[in-house]
C-alpha cells in the first residue's frame, strides 16, 4: 500500500504543478490588455481605413494599401478575440486537469499511507 502512497505524492506534485502552470495562464490572458488596446486603435482608425476607401476606391489599389500602412484593422481586433479566446482555454484546461490530479493523488496518499500502517492479524 505503500506504493500507492507514493503513487499519490507524485500525482499531487504533477497536478499541482499542471494547476500553477494554468492558474498563471487564465491570470495573465485576464488582466492582458492586448485585445482591449488592439480594438480601440481599430476604432480610432476605422475613419482613416473609410477615407481611404473614398479617396482610392477600391480596396486592394496600391493607394489604399499606402494609405492604411500601420493602421490597425476590425479583422485583427477580431483576430486577437479569437486568440486570447484560445490561450484562455489553453490555461483552463490543464488547470481543471491539474486540480483533478492533485485531489486523487491526495485521495490516494492519505488511502495509501494510512492503510499501508495498519498491521495484518497474524494468525497462528
Amino acid at each position: 500500500m505503500k506504493l500507492v502512497g507514493i503513487a499519490g505524492i507524485l500525482l499531487v506534485i504533477v497536478g499541482g504543478l499542471a494547476l500553477l502552470i494554468g492558474l498563471v495562464v487564465c491570470i495573465n490572458t485576464w488582466t492582458s490588455d492586448y485585445v482591449s488596446s488592439a480594438c480601440e486603435r481599430a476604432a480610432r482608425d476605422k475613419e482613416a481605413f473609410d477615407e481611404a476607401k473614398e479617396r482610392c476606391g477600391t480596396t486592394t489599389s496600391e493607394c489604399y494599401r499606402a494609405a492604411t500602412v500601420g493602421l490597425t484593422s476590425e479583422d485583427e481586433c477580431e483576430n486577437r478575440k479569437s486568440f486570447m479566446q484560445k490561450q484562455m482555454i489553453m490555461g483552463v484546461v490543464p488547470a481543471v486537469i491539474g486540480a483533478l490530479l492533485a485531489i486523487v493523488g491526495l485521495l490516494m496518499a492519505i488511502g495509501g499511507f494510512v492503510l499501508g500502517r495498519r498491521k495484518k492479524a497474524v494468525s497462528t
